[in-house]
């Protein structure tokens, strides 16, 4: 995958550029498990797919660009389009965050609304009804919440708090795009047993599991995926060797430190694998358990659920021949995404090196706060910790405070301590100099000094506000159709 990353107007991220993408594109697999996985998602078999996912919830918009990426591409390159909603992720779009103001109205909070339980996945939970709080600090954002609210309702009726998350979510998508989402059906499809075509050999239609599409994207859901003839090919490799598979994936892990990948347990004969076993019910939540090689054989199928991992290795396989990532799951550019650990653990494990290649896109949209005027005045991130380092800095430098002779003095201390051995004599007398030097110095320039505390003090006390108005994590749903429409706009030409 070329190194490059590129950076269009709008503050759009694509790794590699959008021009490289139809070289990535896989052809399709020709094997019996990719055809019957496909056909029982209801997704092609004659052309590629390309598909993305996310939690359930009401993103930000870097993950809704990822959407339209995943959309605008796959009509560029004949392609199918396709999501799955990680609703297997404990506590996963349980919360929805809000600007606020506080309660004096004198300054910005975070403030959030509560949906579900931390700790119990949205697919074991039941469907939310919430009211609008009354301090969201923009109309925007009033009126976005109040749409929410709005199309949760509406979608009170799912099964599931996932789902119901995700239907209110995709129509919200086609605000800026003028889509109208497509109602499927929300049952599992039938496996089709060597069927690749409209039906399986009973002649009878297999039911999407999809929930809903909007724009040729196409929904699917994980906990869905015990149906699926790709889920038991996997599994079955794990029950047939399970110390091989969390071998493999502790080396992976270890391997790529930077991604984060919690390595699994080891204890005596008995691994830990990448695995839940579902539990309880939304009219009983629970917390899942993690599965354990002695508890395995125990389980059906449709009592496990793969976690992240093996289910993005699972679409990367046999689902999909061009998975988009966001910048934690891909980041390409920094090899730092968690699915560099799930390439090298399927290549290792299984000896599965086909993986479908993974690209990056993602953009960033911050809310406008000029509508509030107290907020012109606030400082970004970056002014604030300038000001800081200045502050610590000015401590222990003297020419920060313009005393150049004392700093020139104190830099002649430390290039003959570096000279001398670290627990010596000398060395601690030079040190003691040097300390005294940056003591006369703040003396002699006190009042310099403490306009320089006072103002990195003055600056960091507003430091929750600056991250408020300068965070890119607020819900799309709060942004105008306008802005959201220049967004897809904006990725159209960039594929264009």
């Amino acid at each position: 995958m070329p190194d490059e990353v590129t950076q269009p107007p709008g503050d759009l991220l694509f790794d590699p550029p959008p021009s490289a993408w139809t070289g990535l594109v896989r052809t399709p697999g020709d094997d019996a498990t990719t055809r019957n996985t496909r056909f029982a998602l209801g997704l092609p078999t004659d052309r590629p797919v390309v598909m993305g996912g996310h939690q359930p919830g009401v993103w930000h918009a870097g993950v809704l660009a990822k959407w339209y990426a995943i959309e605008v591409f796959a009509q560029h390159a004949g392609a199918a389009g396709a999501w799955v909603v990680v609703d297997q992720s404990p506590g996963a779009g349980g919360v929805i965050e809000y600007p606020a103001f506080a309660g004096d109205r004198s300054h910005l909070v975070r403030r959030e609304i509560v949906l579900g339980e931390v700790g119990v996945p949205p697919a074991s939970q039941k469907p939310a009804r919430v009211g609008v709080p009354p301090n969201a600090a923009l109309r925007g954002v009033s009126d976005g919440i109040a749409l929410v609210v709005q199309l949760l309702e509406h979608h009170a009726h799912e099964p599931t708090l996932a789902r119901q998350l995700h239907g209110a979510c995709v129509e919200l998508i086609g605000r800026g795009t003028g889509f109208q989402p497509v109602r499927l059906p929300t049952e599992p499809r039938a496996q089709a047993s060597g069927a690749v075509g409209g039906a399986d050999k009973a002649g009878k239609k297999p039911v999407a599991c999809a929930q809903g599409s909007v724009g040729g994207v196409r929904s699917l859901f994980a906990t869905d995926l015990h149906t699926m003839p790709a889920f038991a090919e996997l599994v079955s490799a794990m029950r047939a060797d399970p110390v091989s598979c969390t071998q493999f994936y502790n080396e992976a892990a270890a391997g790529h430190p930077e991604a984060g990948v919690r390595a699994l347990e080891v204890r005596g004969g008995v691994v830990e694998l990448p695995l839940w076993e579902r539990s309880g019910s939304p009219d009983n939540p629970g917390p899942w358990q993690t599965v354990n090689s002695d508890r395995l054989p125990d389980l059906a199928d449709d009592q496990i659920v793969l976690r992240g991992l093996p289910m993005t290795g699972l679409l990367r396989r046999w689902v999909c021949d061009l998975f988009v990532h966001g910048t934690g799951g891909g980041a390409s550019h920094a090899e730092a995404g968690y699915d560099r650990v799930t390439e090298r653990w399927l290549a290792s494990w299984l000896g599965a090196e086909d993986l479908a290649p993974a690209v990056v896109a993602s953009a960033t949209l911050r809310l406008d706060f000029s509508e509030l005027p107290g907020t012109r005045d606030i400082p970004a991130p970056v002014e604030i910790a300038r000001a800081r380092a200045l502050a610590h800095r000015a401590a222990h430098d003297p020419s920060l405070l313009g005393a150049a002779d004392l700093g020139s003095h104190k830099r002649d201390l430390v290039q003959q301590m570096e000279t001398l051995p670290r627990r010596g004599a000398d060395r601690a007398a030079l040190y003691s100099q040097m300390q005294a030097i940056r003591v006369e110095a703040v003396r002699l320039h006190a009042a310099q000094f403490t306009e320089i505390q006072a103002h990195a003090a003055a600056l960091a006390a507003r430091a929750g506000e600056a991250g408020i108005v300068a965070d890119r994590g607020w819900s799309f749903a709060f942004h105008t159709p306008e802005v959201l429409a220049q967004l897809h706009k904006s990725i159209e030409a960039a594929f264009a």
